[in-house]
């Protein structure tokens, strides 16, 4: 199980989140992390992936703006940034798999 490295990411988001303010040029940084994390395989990524996504939208609409317009000539970003989901779920979700609650359900 790979859930060292989903409780490293949530880690580096945190991270993220607290260190580079709201700006264009912080961007760069969520969007490397978004593209490094693409690589965890696990069954909680798909959940931290959207999670992820969504908290940016919400916390740093400038971040998610960058990161939609790298979106119309990177495939992948454009796939990235439209899975969203709640944002009150996102954050739930994310504090439940770093305190390793199975309380989530994943569906296979």
């Amino acid at each position: 199980m790979k859930d060292t490295e989903i409780l490293a990411a949530i880690k580096k988001f945190n991270q993220l989140l607290m260190r580079y303010p709201d700006s264009k040029e912080s961007s760069f940084y969520f969007t490397n992390f978004l593209k490094q994390f693409l690589r965890v395989k696990s069954t909680a990524s798909e959940i931290c992936l959207v999670s992820f996504v969504t908290i940016i939208k919400h916390e740093k609409p400038e971040v998610f703006y960058e990161i939609r317009k790298r979106g119309e000539y990177d495939n992948v970003m454009n796939f990235i940034i439209h899975l969203t989901t709640d944002y009150e779920k996102a954050k739930s979700d994310l504090n439940k798999l770093a305190n390793g609650s199975r309380e989530i359900v994943i569906v296979q």
